[in-house]
């Protein structure tokens, strides 16, 4: 499947390889994500290939590249609901920092939040590093509630995780 969402500002396509040096820049406008998830401020180019390649082999797995009237402004990782994973998951959404706070990342959400609906799943998961704060307010702020909380591997460092999801129906709907 190829996965391709359209909104009101944002195109979101599946990533390819070649864009990998433009998902560097982000990831390095970013030195607080890198060392929440590093514990460096900055990545080099073949740090971010593993990681990228490492991640290629999950089932329905998609690297997905955000772009504004064809410039792109930041990167996702999804997991698509299985017959055999009935949840869907969103375990990476990163902007370029001169992209931040501008109605981007919540766009971005919206756009995958319909697509999974169309295809029938029911919730989706996202992992939030516990002492990250502004990351668990935007998610907060989307409506997505903390079920459990684990420690578990985040890039280079085991760490506390939140889990948190959205149910994409609730009983109240027709």
């Amino acid at each position: 499947m190829t996965l391709k969402l359209i909104g009101e500002r944002l195109a979101i396509r599946e990533l390819q390889r070649a864009d990998l040096p433009f998902v560097l820049e982000v990831y390095n406008s970013n030195p607080g994500y890198n060392l929440l998830r590093h514990n460096v401020s900055t990545m080099t180019l073949s740090e971010l290939e593993a990681e990228y390649d490492s991640t290629l082999a999950i089932p329905q797995g998609y690297w997905l590249l955000l772009a504004v009237e064809g410039t792109p402004v930041g990167v996702m990782h999804v997991v698509l609901a299985s017959d055999s994973e009935p949840k869907s998951w969103i375990s990476l959404l990163v902007l370029h920092a001169s992209w931040q706070k501008k109605g981007l990342g919540k766009e971005a959400v919206k756009l995958f939040e319909s697509f999974c609906a169309v295809h029938g799943t029911r919730h989706i998961h996202h992992g939030v590093i516990a002492h990250n704060e502004s990351a668990l307010r935007f998610w907060g702020r989307l409506g997505y509630e903390q079920y459990r909380q684990v420690e578990t591997p985040v890039g280079l460092l085991t760490q506390p995780v939140l889990l948190v999801a959205k149910w994409l129906d609730s009983p109240s709907e027709p």
